[in-house]
């Protein structure tokens, strides 16, 4: 259809035809990408073309409560258009949306993990004056919210950078906390967190503990593709390997 004949559609006629069309148009979030389906073939350019032009009308509505419900459609192809046709109009939502589809994640789950990034810990009780049991609740809050700064901007914002370094800082001191008691086996259950910077924390700290099994589990972050987590597990095993001290890995700079 031409941009005049969208233009006198209703909204939720856009809306639908966007969710049809983009299901028709597999991105590379999709469960159904193949080589086959990739090729910019004159019916695929024809359907960007279409997904192109209906965002274009939908834009200049802006209906934000719909591009809402889009980013947070069932549907990765649909998630994946929503997001990139739709940053610049509700960049907190499309940003969380692509770096969701990029790990995983739902929309909202990105949305909820980026605002626990910026969350401060409570101050009371010190981490000296914690039970074991809240020693090791508090190693998963901060582990995870050190997760959550994937989704923040640490490379260019110095004050996200910040919050990165604290938050290791944190998770650094709870671990030295836990060996100082004897306790860093409590974190063997983590090994198998859903999260792979808790796998790495928990690996760092487990080595003494069932070195086999921690190795296992950073060997694994550092064949995977998030290049952060990778690094610092490489760092972590050839220090362990090479009998040196394993120190606290190096913060952002």
């Amino acid at each position: 259809m031409s941009a005049e004949d969208l233009a006198h559609l209703g909204t939720d006629e856009l809306i639908q035809r966007f969710v049809t069309t983009a299901k028709a148009t597999p991105t590379i979030y999709s469960n159904n990408l193949t080589p086959e389906s990739a090729k910019r073939t004159p019916e695929r350019l024809a359907r960007v073309a279409q997904m192109r032009a209906l965002a274009t009308e939908l834009l200049k509505r802006n209906p934000i409560d719909d591009f809402r419900r889009l980013f947070e459609a069932d549907d990765p192809d649909v998630r994946g258009w929503a997001g990139w046709q739709f940053l610049l109009a509700d960049p907190e939502w499309a940003s969380a949306t692509l770096s969701g589809l990029c790990v995983g994640l739902t929309t909202r789950e990105t949305l909820d993990l980026t605002r626990r990034a910026r969350q401060r810990p409570p101050r009371h009780p010190a981490i000296k004056d914690m039970s074991d049991d809240a020693l090791v609740e508090r190693f998963e809050d901060a582990a995870t919210r050190e997760y959550a700064t994937h989704f923040i901007d640490y490379a260019s914002d110095r004050r996200d950078m910040a919050i990165l370094n604290r938050i290791m800082d944190e998770v650094w001191a709870v671990i030295q906390e836990l060996k100082a008691r004897g306790a860093a086996a409590r974190l063997l259950p983590f090994l198998d967190h859903r999260f792979n910077t808790v796998r790495r924390e928990a690996a760092d700290a487990c080595l003494s503990v069932e070195p086999d099994r921690a190795q296992a589990v950073l060997e694994a972050i550092v064949a995977g593709s998030d290049l952060w987590e990778s690094s610092h597990a490489a760092t972590t095993l050839d220090k362990w390997r090479g009998a040196g001290p394993l120190g606290r890995p190096g913060g952002a700079a």
